[in-house]
């Protein structure tokens, strides 16, 4: 008798482990699931990925460029690999421009930061392409951006 009911005990914790892991397995599926595929232009944190048609690299140990905008206050901010930037934006149905400055620390290379300061203030529309944010002036690309996401 005293068998027959360690091993009932046995079996009824061998059952509710499995249950546990394998709802542990399913959230986990579901967080994969999960990945976006596309991104909303406004609240995300869009990656400089591609300048003047060339792939941006960023150095070990820096900081990436980035533009954000922010919705309710039509504010444009980020960081340029050398400085802050900001600024506004104006969004209409088929028009996106920018008015963009950065605070005026020196670096070795400003190539990144005049370029990207440059491609906002000149830019009048934009695409967004899955992940990707294209910045236009007329039908001239001027650069690209990447959708990051973190968890918070």
């Amino acid at each position: 008798m005293k068998l027959l009911n360690n091993t009932i005990i046995a079996l009824l914790s061998i059952s509710i482990l499995c249950t546990f892991n394998t709802d542990a397995f399913a959230q986990k599926k579901k967080k994969k699931n999960k990945i976006p595929t596309t991104a909303e232009l406004e609240g995300t944190y869009w990656a400089l990925f591609e300048m003047d048609g060339k792939p941006v690299k960023t150095p070990p140990n820096e900081r990436e460029a980035y533009i954000k905008l922010v919705s309710k206050k039509n504010k444009l901010e980020g960081y340029t690999g050398c400085n802050i930037i900001t600024g506004s934006f104006d969004l209409g149905r088929d028009y996106l421009t920018f008015e963009a400055a950065t605070t005026e620390r020196a670096c070795a290379d400003m190539t990144t930061e005049k370029y990207v300061v440059r491609a906002l203030n000149e830019a009048n529309r934009y695409e967004i392409n899955g992940l990707y944010l294209l910045i236009f002036k007329g039908n001239y690309l001027l650069a690209i951006f990447e959708a990051r996401f973190y968890d918070e």
